[in-house]
């Protein structure tokens, strides 16, 4: 098994070397995945006969593995967009795959290899709430005259005339 420092910093509540944790949830969710491939790190090293690792083995193995798997993520993107398509099948990781100088053919044996580990799923962090927009006054609904598919009326400031004063805003802007 990878040493203590290793997965400590795959799956305790540490973080990157020298930064500190963030509230941000797009940063919490890149250390989350960076965390879960320390734990793929650590794991196929134990399955690979490992029995302890430093800690800057399993980070840089981390990057390797992290840029390994961007490379196929781009490199597939581009195959789908050459072909007119925005979503990536199967077909282009194949080739991205084959082109990479990956054999293929490999990999039904290695998913069914007898002492392989199974890692579970991060959990999955909630969405930022996205703040409202400030509104002033109550939306009235749509008179009977009007379809129900339309969009609803603006907030009421917006076309609801106010005046400021009795000269109007231009007598005010003359004195």
């Amino acid at each position: 098994m990878a040493d203590a420092a290793a997965t400590a910093g795959a799956g305790g509540s540490g973080t990157r070397s020298g930064s500190k944790q963030s509230t941000n949830p797009a940063d919490n969710y890149h250390l989350a995945r960076r965390r879960t491939l320390q734990v793929v790190v650590s794991s196929l090293l134990t399955e690979a006969g490992f029995e302890s690792a430093e800690k800057a083995s399993v980070e840089t193995l981390t990057e390797m593995l992290q840029s390994y798997i961007s490379e196929i993520g781009r490199s597939a993107k581009s195959y789908c967009e050459h072909t007119a398509r925005t979503q990536p099948t199967l077909s282009d990781i194949v080739v991205t795959l084959v082109e990479m100088g990956f054999n293929v053919d490999t990999l039904p044996a290695y998913a069914k290899r007898s002492q392989r580990m199974v890692i579970t799923a991060p959990p999955v962090t909630n969405q930022p709430v996205t703040p409202k927009a400030l509104t002033a006054g109550q939306n009235r609904p749509h008179p009977p005259h009007i379809p129900s598919h339309f969009p609803e009326f603006p907030d009421p400031h917006t076309y609801i005339k106010t005046p400021v004063s009795d000269k109007g805003t231009l007598g005010l802007l003359m004195q």
